[in-house]
């Protein structure tokens, strides 16, 4: 077995690990996870005086950013949430509360007017979804590349944190060459900083 199909077959097993933990979460700890996490994306953004982030809509089986989302349209954070376009790139729309709409992939994607990838260089901070990250900043992703190609492009990265449950931050994850890592990661436990 090669390098690189070893590597993909790495990234499979520790994505399936990742879905079958997240799968056999229950209603009481995922609620429990969702308050936890809240208040640790709001104490971030806090530290940080952020005023424009870019967060997600959680899908069932991620770590869920409902009441975040909901805490920053009150609070006036402004919050770009992805939406994906062929060809694996992302465009951003502004999270204004109205209803969510299935795009690619079925993931629940806002419907307003999109702003080009780039508009992601003018946040404050970028809070993004992930399967993994290790202790070193490298994050997985579940394989299509959106988020990676996005970054690559932006002229002026803000601030990365990848949103995961506890036991997704490992303590090491194969990375490639393209990989962006990120500066921290968002638990329910705790915001953590990793090294540069």
């Amino acid at each position: 077995m090669g390098d690189a199909e070893g590597l993909a077959q790495h990234k499979w097993h520790v994505r399936e690990e990742v879905r079958r933990r997240r799968a056999s979460m229950g209603s009481d700890e995922r609620l429990r996870a969702r308050d936890a996490l809240t208040d640790r994306l709001i104490s971030l953004v806090r530290d940080r005086g952020a005023s424009s982030v870019s967060c997600y809509a959680s899908l069932p089986d991620e770590p869920d950013t409902s009441a975040f989302l909901e805490w920053a349209r009150d609070n006036g954070v402004a919050v770009l949430l992805p939406v994906s376009l062929p060809g694996t790139r992302l465009a951003w729309t502004r999270s204004d509360g109205s209803p969510l709409v299935p795009g690619r992939h079925g993931i629940l994607e806002p419907s307003g007017e999109q702003l080009p990838a780039s508009a992601a260089a003018a946040l404050d901070l970028m809070l993004i979804p992930a399967c993994a990250v290790d202790l070193r900043g490298t994050r997985l992703g579940w394989g299509l590349g959106y988020f990676d190609r996005c970054l690559s492009e932006l002229d002026r990265r803000p601030p990365l944190f990848a949103v995961v449950h506890e036991a997704d931050v490992l303590p090491a994850l194969p990375a490639e060459p393209h990989d962006i890592p990120v500066d921290g990661a968002v638990t329910p436990d705790a915001v953590r900083l990793f090294p540069r």
